[in-house]
């Protein structure tokens, strides 16, 4: 990495600058706390020579962030306490944004407010100097090690993101990845599939004319009513399904995004930029995704989007505001907004969703969304998807880390496993979980959501990303709004993700 500068981004003026916005940041991020139920005392369970160690209660605060935490939740309070009725779990519910912010004042403060931490996978650089290695656990304290089956993970995502500087820091246990929800109803329609014929012959020159400016190909607008496979297909069955652009559509939205100036606009993007990035003139130009910077960077470590190395960046960000116009006040829409447009019958397809909305949209869809449930079926995201798995490890600063890895590892058992996947989608990292699960769900669990992650793109995991991960937002934000152009914002988050990680190429 010829371009990596080696000494540590400093976090505390990042962090200060986070702090001061809490107020606004809570309201908008509608953080709900749970608090685990005390421990039950019962019958002592599996490993007695554990739980006759320690007598007195312990208490561990875990944090359990976004859709993974209900499966988080249900595992401490039906079955880990009751497993281990010494130690009590408090489950801390936070969206990512909160959650984080949280996190990294306890890093600051070294106070040990949570026992447990929870990280998004682009945060494991970040994350790692403040995590128990856990070499250290197993040597301190041997007789509480029940998982030892680490052969069983999937090894991509295990070693990126539970790893660092060669420590294993914790475990993954959402092994989360893109992946595409839209209404099979309407694509299945055969009146629908003849309106789209009709409708791509009288604008296909337009849309032709549009799609380099797009960084999107002619060539590869779709002629009939396909199943997405590629941005291209986005881009025309999208506008085909926006009542702005065609008003026989059956639904208003024809894809949802968030433009919101929140973390989801680093994602967005690099899945926007991978497919390019990933392809033939892209490889040429750039090299090949290296680890820890992934596909957002150059192989030799300069930023891939960097207006003097490929115009892609710029174009990327048109094509992203392109995307913005098939939804509704896109400034406005987060997660819960995608989540509510497609699933109450507003819109035709979620190109860039993720794994763990398949219990909402279709094996809870009768309770969630009864309103398009049955009608909802999922496949791979269009182009290349981006993994976003979650990983739990043990604070430094915990004043029970013991009980604290204890319960990490439990999450890893397979009983656990299941049951997290059950209760909210947490893909599993566990191979021998997915074989298991995979005959309940065909077509889909091996089909989609393992090949995706197989081969998924990756963000930048690097301990400066809090503040890459805001700047992207901010710029891109800055250009969907309409205040810079897309040159401008390219150039302008080029400059400050250089200035954060100090490359001097």
């Amino acid at each position: 990495m010829e371009a990596r500068r080696e000494e540590p981004y400093e976090l505390k003026g990042f962090l200060d600058q986070r702090i001061s916005r809490r107020a606004a940041l809570s309201k908008a991020a509608k953080v709900a706390i749970g608090v685990g139920v005390a421990a039950v005392v019962a019958g002592a369970g599996g490993y007695y020579a554990y739980t006759t160690t320690f007598k007195p209660k312990r208490k561990i605060r875990v944090v359990a962030i976004a859709h993974a935490a209900p499966g988080m939740k249900a595992v401490a309070e039906e079955d880990f306490m009751k497993e281990y009725p010494n130690i009590e779990v408090e489950t801390l519910l936070f969206d990512w944004e909160t959650g984080r912010d949280r996190q990294i004042h306890d890093f600051s403060t070294r106070a040990g407010e949570y026992d447990v931490y929870m990280w998004d996978c682009i945060y494991t650089g970040a994350f790692a100097p403040h995590c128990y290695p856990i070499e250290d656990l197993k040597a301190k304290y041997p007789d509480a090690e029940i998982f030892k089956d680490y052969g069983d993970l999937l090894p991509t995502v295990d070693s990126r993101y539970c790893h660092w500087e060669g420590k294993r820091i914790g475990y993954t246990i959402c092994a989360n990845v893109m992946a595409m929800f839209y209404r099979k109803d309407l694509w299945e329609n055969p009146d629908i599939q003849d309106k789209y014929r009709k409708w791509i012959d009288k604008n296909i020159d337009d849309l032709k004319a549009k799609a380099p400016e797009l960084g999107l190909n002619p060539d590869k607008i779709p002629t009939e009513l396909v199943v997405p496979k590629v941005l291209e297909d986005v881009y025309a069955i999208g506008r085909f399904f926006t009542k702005k652009f065609n008003p026989d559509s059956p639904v208003e939205a024809g894809n949802t995004i968030m433009a919101m100036r929140t973390h989801t606009i680093h994602w967005e993007y690099c899945w926007l930029f991978a497919q390019w990035r990933r392809s033939p003139e892209g490889m040429k130009v750039c090299g090949k995704p290296v680890e820890p910077w992934g596909d957002l960077f150059t192989e030799d470590g300069r930023i891939a989007f960097d207006p003097d190395i490929t115009d892609m960046g710029i174009k990327v960000m048109k094509m992203f505001k392109e995307f913005c116009e098939y939804v509704p006040n896109p400034m406005q829409t987060e997660w819960s907004e995608c989540m509510e447009l497609l699933g109450r019958g507003h819109a035709a397809m979620w190109a860039g969703s993720w794994a763990s909305t398949f219990i909402d949209f279709i094996e809870k869809a009768e309770e969630e969304y009864p309103e398009t449930a049955g009608k909802i079926w999922v496949a791979p995201s269009p182009g290349v998807p981006i993994d976003g798995t979650w990983q739990v490890g043990v604070s430094k600063y915990s004043k029970n880390p013991k009980e604290a890895w204890l319960y990490c590892q439990y999450l890893m058992l397979r009983e656990s496993a299941i049951k997290q996947w059950e209760v909210s989608s947490s893909f599993p990292v566990r191979r021998s979980v997915i074989e298991e699960l995979a005959p309940r769900y065909p077509g889909i669990f091996k089909e989609v959501f393992l090949e995706s992650l197989l081969k998924a793109g990756f963000r930048n995991y690097v301990p400066e990303n809090p503040m890459l991960e805001d700047s992207i937002a901010k710029w891109v934000t800055e250009y969907v709004a309409g205040r810079i152009d897309a040159e401008t914002a390219t150039r302008e988050l080029t400059k400050e993700w250089k200035k954060i990680l100090k490359l001097s190429y």
